[in-house]
């Protein structure tokens, strides 16, 4: 239960614990999509970093929530409106690896946009993904939820379905040489407004 956690919202100091958070949560994807930026080659990390520093973008710390305990970050959200961009990790690049998610995202125009929920493995279990979905449901106001979740990760999909959310559509998890990942799915999950 999340009881000694402090929930806030992300400040620029975040921007590293961000970055490695939204790694995990993207099953490793952003860091090889921030390998395929220009210089992302030479520290795909800092790539990330510089993505997440900025104000306009995907991965803003403006737009992430972060659970601490003392000055640790614990978990991370990013979520936000989510328009006709169909925004990525920080780097909209052209490549197949990509269009699924796109795909997804352009279902889901209209609704507030769960981008990013993750949880360092030892803060996990503890409650922090319910209290921070907790805060996207009054984020959102009057708008479905939404967010994409590999078909593999199952106790991810259990724990969204025991909080509403249900399968909407799916795509194809297409992988590149320099990146894979379990399932065959990338699946859209929506949360009804309440």
């Amino acid at each position: 239960m999340v009881t000694s956690f402090t929930i806030r919202n992300a400040a620029r100091e975040d921007v590293p614990d961000m970055v490695r958070l939204i790694n995990i949560a993207g099953h490793r994807l952003p860091l090889w999509c921030w390998g395929q930026l220009e210089g992302g080659a030479e520290d795909p990390w800092q790539a990330g970093r510089e993505s997440a520093a900025r104000e306009d973008s995907a991965i803003s710390w403006t737009k992430g929530t972060v659970a601490t305990l003392g000055s640790d970050v614990a978990a991370l959200m990013i979520a936000y409106p989510l328009a006709d961009t169909a925004p990525g990790y920080g780097c909209e690049i052209d490549h197949p690896v990509m269009s699924p998610l796109r795909d997804l995202k352009r279902q889901a125009e209209g609704t507030f946009h769960i981008h990013v929920l993750a949880a360092y493995a030892e803060y996990r279990g503890r409650g922090l993904g319910s209290f921070l979905l907790d805060k996207a449901d009054r984020l959102s106001e009057t708008n479905d939820i939404s967010l994409i979740v590999s078909e593999a990760n199952a106790p991810a999909r259990r724990f969204y379905e025991r909080l509403g959310f249900v399968e909407k559509a799916r795509q194809a998890l297409v992988t590149a040489p320099d990146w894979q990942a379990d399932g065959d799915n990338w699946l859209l999950m929506i949360k009804p407004a309440a």
